[in-house]
This record gives structure tokens, sequence and C-alpha cells, in this order.
């Protein structure tokens, strides 16, 4: 296992380092003079990319023909990409932490950059989690593109068609949300939300990574190299 992160990890390091750097210094100085605390966010996206792209690169050079030479097994070789996902992910944590304390003051609140990470961390994830299974399936650029439109569907999509609905199917949606909110509001202080809130996102974001390994390392074992 370890020399296949090792594997990874040199193929990440020898064709993203200048780039990675780029992106670094571009990053931080908008975030510092444009007070854009997203793109801090962003970076936690950004690095998470690096680890699917390793995918395109073995596909490009044959290298699954080659790994069922090895002694390892396919939950393995699969392994190898959900753990480079997480570990680049946690990574670029407090990178963006960094990022937003050299933002000059009035900076974002540790609240409000807790929620934000979380809700990065989340959205990562989940996007490597449909991305790598359909990569081993149809090919790490179509897998891409298919996520992408299918997250900007289910993302925007219920933003767009809400307001077109007619009041007696609003209402009681807005209703039930506002009840919620009292009550939430009212049982639990703002730090309790935070937490209670990061941590489902953090659990549900590795429910859905557990879930995409076992379904890619399924496919993985049916593909033939």
């Amino acid at each position: 296992m370890k020399g296949l992160l090792y594997k990874d990890w040199a193929l990440i390091a020898g064709g993203y380092k200048t780039n990675f750097l780029f992106l670094l210094v571009f990053y931080g100085l908008l975030t510092v003079v444009s007070r854009m605390s997203f793109l801090a966010y962003a970076m936690v996206f950004v690095l998470g990319m690096y680890a699917s792209s390793t995918i395109s690169m073995d596909e490009n050079s044959h290298w699954d023909a080659y790994a069922h030479t090895l002694p390892v097994t396919p939950g393995q070789l699969v392994a190898a990409k959900y753990w480079l996902t997480l570990l680049l992910t946690a990574a670029s944590i407090p990178l963006s932490f960094l990022l937003i304390a050299l933002i000059p003051n009035p900076k974002p609140s540790l609240t409000e950059t807790a929620l934000g990470l979380a809700a990065a961390t989340t959205v990562t994830l989940v996007y490597f989690s449909f991305v790598i299974p359909l990569s081993y399936k149809f090919g790490a650029a179509k897998a891409r593109s298919w996520v992408s439109v299918s997250i900007l569907i289910v993302a925007f999509g219920p933003v767009l068609l809400f307001p077109m609905l007619p009041e007696a199917v609003t209402a009681p949606v807005k209703n039930a949300a506002a009840a919620l909110d009292a009550t939430v509001s009212s049982t639990w202080s703002e730090t309790t939300l935070v937490m209670a809130v990061v941590g489902g996102l953090l659990l549900l974001s590795l429910v859905f990574v557990f879930i995409s390994w076992a379904v890619s390392v399924r496919l993985y074992t049916r593909k033939a190299y």
C-alpha cells in the first residue's frame, strides 16, 4: 500500500508541483487582497482534484495492466486512490486555515470557517465518491464530465425550480423549515449546532467514500486490462 501511495504521490509531485505553487500564491494573494474566503475553501477541492487525476495518468500509461502482475489485491489498488484523496483533503484543511488567517480584520469567524471547510470537504469527498467508480467504468474524462453536470443539476435545479412552484406547495415547506429552525435555535447553542453540522457532514462524507470504495473494487475486479 505504501508503494502504491508513493507511486501516485510521485505522479502528482512530478506533474503538478509548479501548478500547485502557482495556485497557492495566486489564491493566497486573492484571498488576502480581495478578502474572498471562498478561495481558501476551494483549495480543498483543488487538492482533491490532484488525487483523481492519477486515474487519468494510469489510463494513459496502461498502469493497471502492469498492476495486475503485482502481489496486491484489487481492493488495495483501489484503496490507494481513496487514501490519497483523504490524505490530500486532510492536508488542504490547515492550508485553508492559513489562507483565512492571512485575511486582514475583519476576517471570517471560527464558526464560519469551520462550516465552510466542512462543506468544502463534503463536496470534495462526495464528488470523488462518484468520480472514482465511474472512472473505472467509463474512463476518467467521461466520469468527470457526467458527475459535474449531475452535481450542477442536483445543486441548482431545486433552487431554480422552487420559486416556480405554486404557493400551495412551497408554503408547507417554508413553514416546516421555519419551525425546524426555531426548534434548533431554542434547543442547541451555536457551538453545539456547529459541531453537530460539521460532524454530520464529515460522517456523511466518509459513508459515501466507503460505499464508493466497495463499488469501485467490484468494477475494478471485473474490468479487463
